[in-house]
């Protein structure tokens, strides 16, 4: 069991993706660039990447929003104890599901926008250049 206060960072966007955290209480705000992605609540988890990408780093920040209690995992522990616990593997691998599906869904409007905004014909190149300029 983990305590964080609020405003304090619980990792930071490039850090080593070193284990996952649930959280029990409390709302965390993840942000990128600074910019606020979601605002996370109890049931949600965190650091989910490092489950499948062992030498990942933080994509984004984690911020406490209000004080936070959650329970942390380092990430080589966590295999197993999903292997032992179903129900726990179940909960958590359908929150990565709906977590990595509204992912996908943001990224996939993004591109619609831009789209819309820069027409169909445009290479890849200059379409990161909007979505570089829209982040900032």
């Amino acid at each position: 069991m983990s305590d964080a206060a609020a405003g304090s960072v619980l990792f930071e966007e490039g850090d080593p993706a070193d284990g996952v955290a649930a959280i029990l209480e409390g709302s965390v705000e993840v942000l990128k660039q600074g910019r606020i992605l979601a605002t996370l609540g109890p049931g949600s988890v965190l650091g989910e990447l490092s489950l499948f990408v062992p030498s990942a780093s933080r994509t984004a920040t984690a911020r406490a929003n209000t004080r936070v209690r959650m329970i942390k995992w380092p990430a080589d522990d966590v295999r197993g104890r999903l292997a032992r616990h179903e129900r726990l593997a179940t909960a958590i691998v359908a929150d990565m599901a709906f977590v990595l599906a509204e992912r996908l869904d943001r990224r996939t409007q993004d591109v619609v926008s831009l789209l819309k905004v820069a027409g169909t014909r445009l290479p890849v190149s200059e379409l990161e250049r909007f979505r570089s300029r829209a982040l900032e």
